[in-house]
């Protein structure tokens, strides 16, 4: 089961690598072709998705399904789970309905309230229709996507992601080329979008064909389901209130230009985030299963792997991007966002807590008792994020936003860590002492790459690259002999010998 979960870990995070890159490298396009309002414009459209704003509203479709399908595997009752699907599939076409027509309704009174100029507000009332019709597919592929989860393909997931990605870049590009209308990006979207879903449907099909039947389900399946959705909604609105839905509100207060600024000071960083996502998009139907067998050890080992050993590797990347980020904004977009780089920066104090509640937040939706207490923390840490973005909304503007989130998640995250340990039954002392050594050496190796910084100019791809790997191995060395106990080294050398890679 180990071996399998880091095999579809790693799989999973290098196809994103690969889509996240890609993404990135239309940014500038886009932004030089037809400018930063136009931008913001496309961003403001796709916040109405699944994969944006929308899926604070999605219940937890994928997720429960997930769940689920992992469950009957691991008892072989499939005719649960055909209830279960049945149910959630219902949900889902329900759901798309209802959001698609309100999106539908509303899509000329959203482009007044998002101050959208006249030149525009035709064209981006008619891609908000668009997006519309495209949300009856793309909810439900949420069920679809949690099939294909719950039987651990994500390989085919990977390969859609990819494949539809170079899809929407392709055609970006062409557009710029062409001299084509901004609107064309954001249809591309949609339908390379939509051709994701296609082949997340196809691989569903497939996987549950010969093995679920759907049927009618009873009360208490229903309620059950209602019950871990209502859970997931609940940690949806707290947790997406201060991601998801900020470029919302910078575009009901500053327009869409203030959208484009936004969400380009902030695209690296969260791409990183979606990457830690990544991570752990293999981890819950394990989770599940070894919840479902009762193997409290391996659980805790899991989840200790999650707050100590996966943060060594995945910090020092975003603390080198933070550390680097003017030498960045030069490379990437062009001297007229260097002043945002400070920003940027800041911004990367978001990915760099969530490295941390990763696993946790995935593997504690197998029990209610702590994701309820997760759900709480994270409403304190919108309450946090809310205070500090309205008090400096007229210093900063749009990135008054920025600094709530930042202060709201540094804030929290020793209550998050706590409550998980307290959830894993972990050593508090031992945790306490391996998490500080981890933030001395960050700090100690940032001030050293800030200083080489200041030595050598860095306008090159190539240098940022070599930059951030050197940074990267110093880090990763120090941590194995400094924070790492012994019995955590050992993981490395039991991983070698389940991958073959034992020189004896």
């Amino acid at each position: 089961m180990l071996k399998q979960l880091i095999r579809n870990t790693v799989l999973s995070s290098a196809a994103f690598g690969v889509a996240a890159v890609l993404g990135l490298i239309v940014i500038p396009v886009i932004i030089r072709s037809w400018g930063v309002t136009e931008f913001g414009l496309i961003v403001l459209a796709r916040i109405l998705l699944p994969s944006g704003m929308m899926g604070l509203l999605d219940l937890g479709l994928s997720e429960v399904t997930t769940q689920a399908v992992a469950r009957a595997r691991e008892h072989r009752n499939w005719r649960l789970a055909g209830q279960q699907l049945a149910l959630l599939t219902v949900m889902a076409f329900g759901l798309a309905a209802l959001l698609s027509v309100a999106i539908w309704i509303a899509a000329p009174y959203l482009s007044i309230a998002l101050r959208v100029d006249p030149v525009h507000i035709d064209r981006f009332s008619q891609i908000l229709r668009y997006t519309a019709l495209a949300n009856l597919v793309l909810i439900p592929a949420l069920v679809w996507e949690g099939i294909v989860k719950g039987f651990e393909r994500y390989n085919v997931l990977r390969l859609a992601e990819v494949s539809s990605t170079i899809v929407y870049v392709a055609c970006t590009i062409w557009a710029s080329n062409a001299g084509a209308a901004f609107e064309l990006v954001a249809y591309a979207y949609l339908a390379s979008t939509l051709m994701r879903a296609v082949l997340v449907f196809v691989a569903a099909f497939i996987a549950v064909v010969r093995k679920v039947r759907l049927a009618m389900w009873d009360a208490p399946i229903r309620r059950e389901l209602m019950y871990r959705c209502a859970l997931f909604a609940q940690g949806k609105l707290t947790g997406g209130l201060a991601l998801p839905v900020q470029p919302f509100l910078v575009g009901l207060l500053f327009g869409p230009k203030g959208v484009g600024v936004y969400d380009t000071v902030v695209r690296l960083s969260r791409v990183f985030k979606i990457i830690v996502g990544m991570l752990t998009s293999a981890l819950l139907p394990v989770a599940s299963r070894l919840d479902e067998r009762g193997n409290a050890k391996a659980f805790q080992q899991l989840g200790e792997f999650g707050l100590i050993i996966l943060p060594m590797f995945t910090v020092p990347p975003l603390v080198a991007a933070a550390v680097l980020s003017p030498e960045i904004m030069q490379v990437w977009i062009g001297p007229q966002m260097v002043p945002y780089a400070f920003w940027m920066g800041l911004s990367f104090v978001v990915p760099i807590c969530a490295q941390y509640l990763a696993f946790g937040n995935v593997m504690f939706l197998t029990r209610a008792d702590v994701q309820s207490r997760l759900n709480r923390l994270m409403i304190y840490q919108l309450a946090v994020w809310a205070v500090v973005a309205i008090a400096t909304l007229r210093i900063f503007d749009e990135r008054a936003l920025i600094l709530g989130q930042v202060v709201g998640n540094a804030v929290i995250l020793p209550l998050q860590i706590a409550a998980m340990s307290r959830g894993l039954q972990l050593d508090s002392h031992r945790l306490l002492r391996a998490l500080l050594a981890q933030v001395v050496v960050l700090v100690v190796g940032s001030l050293l790459l800030l200083k080489l910084a200041d030595y050598f100019t860095i306008d090159r791809y190539w240098g940022l690259g070599l930059a951030v790997a050197a940074f990267c191995a110093a880090s990763w060395l120090v941590q194995y002999f400094l924070v790492l106990e012994q019995r955590q080294r050992a993981i490395f050398v039991e991983l070698g010998h389940r991958f073959g890679w034992d020189s004896t």
